[in-house]
């Protein structure tokens, strides 16, 4: 299969990486140059332009930062693919925004599935990602077989219709955030009360932040969180569209941990690992106790 690859950034030159290894032809793109270097050196081929990138390309993946990305890019790519072609959009977005990609694909006589992706960097490079596929019936058989190139097999699955996909991303991205938020607050009452920091995540690590803390402690203790496997403003765009998905309803937690999230960016984290989060409120609680 002839496969463009649009967004080079962690998640995705790791997920491209893939398509070469399952024996298919690659083109891959990115806004910024330069990121496809390594790409390039196992066989693909890096496009100037977008245009370039799609043209006779059988699928199409989307690995961009949001979806106001994805409205810049998907006219230019449906000006340019082949009728037919199969448009994959793993950029986590909100499920109105698929459903509105997937409403110009059809008129533009594309197939557009809705596949974002759970997982790090880390599962990412092993090909061990989870996928969340949203499409119509017609279109799983022919998107599984690529999906399942950065996706475990176990953790592929089709959700629903378009923009089901995206629906259970933002629940689950809510999720790390509210956890990421509560534990950073949870360490800063600890801080103001004058409870020993590694005392605190001793305990905490037995019960219900157990996870995260098993997974983050290193960055905490050495406050360093430049190993970005998530980043703050990832994470902080992914609240805002779960605000947004559900203003209605009203997720006054969410906006909270979006925004700590924001405060985070703000104080200079945006690019490094969502753990900042904790490691910006719980020093709050280290400036507030002193």
């Amino acid at each position: 299969m002839r496969v463009a690859f649009l967004g080079l950034g962690r998640m995705g030159a790791a997920m491209a990486r893939h398509v070469l290894e399952g024996e298919n032809e690659l083109v891959v793109w990115n806004r910024t140059p330069g990121r496809a270097g390594e790409l390039v050196a196992a066989g693909a081929k890096e496009a100037r332009a977008v245009a370039d990138a799609v043209e006779g390309a059988e699928a199409v993946v989307l690995m961009l930062f949001g979806p106001d990305s994805v409205r810049e890019v998907l006219p230019e790519v449906l000006d340019h693919a082949p009728s037919g072609v199969l448009m994959v959009n793993s950029t986590t977005v909100g499920p109105l925004d698929a459903k509105e990609f997937g409403r110009l694909c059809e008129e533009r006589g594309a197939r557009y599935v809705d596949a974002p992706v759970t997982g790090t960097v880390g599962p990412a490079t092993q090909g061990k990602l989870g996928v969340l596929v949203g499409c119509r019936d017609q279109d799983w058989e022919a998107v599984r077989p690529l999906v399942e190139l950065w996706g475990d097999p176990a953790r592929v699955r089709r959700v629903g219709d378009i923009g089901a996909g995206s629906a259970l991303k933002l629940v689950v991205n809510q999720g790390i955030g509210v956890v990421a938020a509560g534990l950073g607050e949870t360490l800063r009452l600890g801080a103001v009360l004058g409870v020993d920091r590694d005392l605190a995540l001793d305990l905490l690590s037995q019960g219900a932040y157990g996870w995260v803390i098993t997974q983050k402690r290193a960055m905490l203790e050495a406050g360093d969180f430049s190993r970005a496997q998530f980043s703050v403003d990832l994470l902080a765009k992914d609240l805002a569209l779960a605000v947004d998905a559900a203003r209605d309803a009203g997720l006054a937690v969410t906006q909270a941990a979006l925004d700590d999230a924001r405060r985070t960016i703000a104080a200079g984290h945006a690019g490094e690992d969502y753990s900042a989060i904790i490691g910006h409120l719980a020093d709050e609680g280290e400036a507030d106790s002193h």
